[in-house]
């Protein structure tokens, strides 16, 4: 080789070098996936792709759900597979000031199509009582059938009769004692009564 030809091939030494630096860069962050390249064509995946995959994956799927009664923003709300009945009553806006709040286990996960109802005070206090009567086998005078009527000591058929009758007339009883204003039951009989009776 002559000195013409050396000169030259040491002037291009360092552009051969930095080309190829620079084309081992551009394929950094990208994975070769072997046997997919034809005619000479290679076939990439970048790494970001992958790990944006698995991101994808580890994020589950989610859950709609409906949240009502005694909450500032009822609705339905969407959230991650994993989330407890807290993190859906905080997008709600949290409990009024009219909530049972102990009548909710917060700490339950949520299911997909699930309703939560937080009932106000008043009502979990109805529940409670009639769950209560139910229990010491008490008649709600608002819903008592004939039959159930006449279980009571004392209510014949014709007073069931008229206790009916007065409930229809009247759109039901507003307490137990409302009972003395019908037809034949008075003070007397009440008092045998009231501790198998209720009002809701």
């Amino acid at each position: 080789m002559d000195q013409k030809n050396k000169k030259t091939l040491l002037a291009l030494l360092p552009i051969l070098f930095l080309t190829a630096c620079g084309s081992q860069s551009a394929h950094e962050g990208f994975t070769l996936l072997p046997g997919e390249g034809q005619n000479g064509t290679i076939s990439v995946e970048t790494d970001r792709n992958t790990e944006a995959d698995g991101a994808q994956e580890e994020g589950g799927d989610t859950a709609f759900v409906y949240i009502c009664g005694e909450v500032a923003s009822p609705g339905v709300y969407e959230v991650p597979g994993e989330s407890r009945i807290w993190d859906v009553l905080l997008l709600a806006g949290g409990f009024t000031s009219d909530a049972a709040e102990e009548s909710i286990n917060l700490a339950e996960k949520v299911e997909d199509g699930m309703q939560i109802t937080v009932p106000s005070a008043a009502q979990e206090e109805a529940r409670r009582l009639r769950e209560e009567a139910e229990a010491s086998g008490r008649i709600n005078l608002n819903t008592a059938t004939r039959e159930q009527l006449c279980t009571i000591p004392g209510i014949g058929e014709s007073r069931a009769e008229a206790i009916l009758r007065y409930r229809e007339a009247r759109g039901g009883f507003s307490d137990a004692e409302e009972i003395m204003q019908v037809d034949g039951i008075k003070e007397g009989l009440y008092a045998r009564i009231q501790d198998k009776i209720y009002v809701e």
